[in-house]
């Protein structure tokens, strides 16, 4: 009597192909991820460059806003003007209705 079997073997080998097809997307998504990350890593340094300079620019600005606003320069560019400080200044208030 001849017993004719199926092949045992292909539920392994489906299990191969599956496994190798999983490492591969594994792999895959993995180099994905790196180069997406690299790319991140780039951009981050370039905007931190860009922050500094904005930073130092800010300082300058800062500095020349102080300079300009110092009491002394003021009281200084109001005489100039012929403006004169009042001790007891009258306010005069305007009413709305």
């Amino acid at each position: 009597m001849t017993v004719i079997q199926p092949n045992k073997d292909r539920g392994l080998t489906a299990l191969v192909v599956l496994m190798g097809s999983l490492l591969t997307l594994a792999a895959f998504l993995n180099i994905a991820i790196y180069s997406k990350t690299v790319i991140l890593k780039q951009d981050i340094a370039g905007l931190d460059g860009n922050l500094m300079n904005l930073r130092q620019t800010n300082a300058e600005l800062r500095d020349k806003f102080y300079q300009e606003t110092n009491p002394q320069v003021l009281t200084a560019l109001a005489g100039k003007d012929g403006l004169i400080k009042e001790g007891n200044p009258q306010w005069a208030f305007v009413s709305r209705y």
